[in-house]
């Protein structure tokens, strides 16, 4: 009984690390994308 408890309690926080995992990817993926031109000052 107890097995099973911390087995699916594991399973719980690794679900929930993978979709934190999968926003930080995504959002830094979009805000790749969104990126424009490096400006003026920051090109020297």
């Amino acid at each position: 009984m107890k097995s099973k408890i911390i087995r699916m309690f594991l399973s719980l926080c690794v679900l929930i690390c993978t979709l934190m995992a999968s926003v930080v990817s995504a959002s830094a993926c979009m805000w790749g994308f969104y990126q424009t031109e490096e400006p003026e000052c920051l090109r020297k």
